[in-house]
């Protein structure tokens, strides 16, 4: 009886092993391809910016939907294996690989004349706020916020397509717009995650 008992045991080891180490696969393979399609945005931000300067349209907008693809399938491979740890930046990677690509793409309209000089600096004080207010293990999004990135990349879709002057207009009015919402909507934030941190300490509110 003991001897069935210890062969159980031994072979209870060997199937968590089994298990350990299939989970440790999923989640390299995970790391690999997440990585990899984060790479293709950095990368594809100085080609947006040569195709479109060099009126290469059909390519401009390849590239762009191609790495836009990316963004989407790294968070679907990234929750299939529930978390993947990334290289380059850290967890700050995917942000900012969607930062490169929006700020090269809106540097390349601006350079055409489609919008502004001043929404670049808007955009790396936005992406500053969130880097400044998230933590350094893990970026810190907020209801709104999260969606920000998403609609920039619409916006630069609609530019690509449509890249008419009073199209243009109508953007920039929906960046403002956004923009502030999301400002708001963090501050919102940010002061109900402070609020509920004081609770739990039992610290008066000021």
């Amino acid at each position: 009886m003991i001897h069935v008992a210890r062969l159980c045991i031994s072979r209870f080891h060997v199937l968590d092993n089994e298990i350990v180490d299939d989970n440790y696969t999923s989640k390299h393979l995970g790391t690999i391809l997440v990585s990899g399609m984060i790479a293709v945005r950095f990368v594809a931000a100085p080609l947006f910016l040569y195709t479109f300067l060099n009126d290469l349209a059909t390519w401009t907008l390849c590239i762009f939907v191609f790495a836009v693809s990316t963004d989407a399938l790294d968070g679907y491979v990234a929750r299939r294996v529930g978390g993947v740890s990334i290289p380059f930046l850290g967890p700050y990677s995917d942000a900012t690989a969607d930062f490169i690509l929006i700020l090269a793409a809106f540097w390349a309209f601006w350079m055409e004349d489609l919008y502004p000089f001043w929404v670049l600096p808007l955009f790396i004080l936005m992406f500053a706020q969130f880097v400044l207010t998230s933590r350094l293990d893990r970026p810190i999004y907020d209801p709104v916020g999260k969606y920000y990135g998403f609609f920039l990349f619409g916006a630069i879709g609609v530019t690509l397509v449509l890249p008419d002057t009073a199209v243009c207009h109508a953007v920039l009015i929906g960046i403002l717009g956004f923009t502030a919402a999301v400002v708001i909507s963090r501050s919102l934030f940010l002061l109900g995650l402070w609020k509920n941190r004081a609770q739990s300490h039992n610290i008066p509110d000021p």
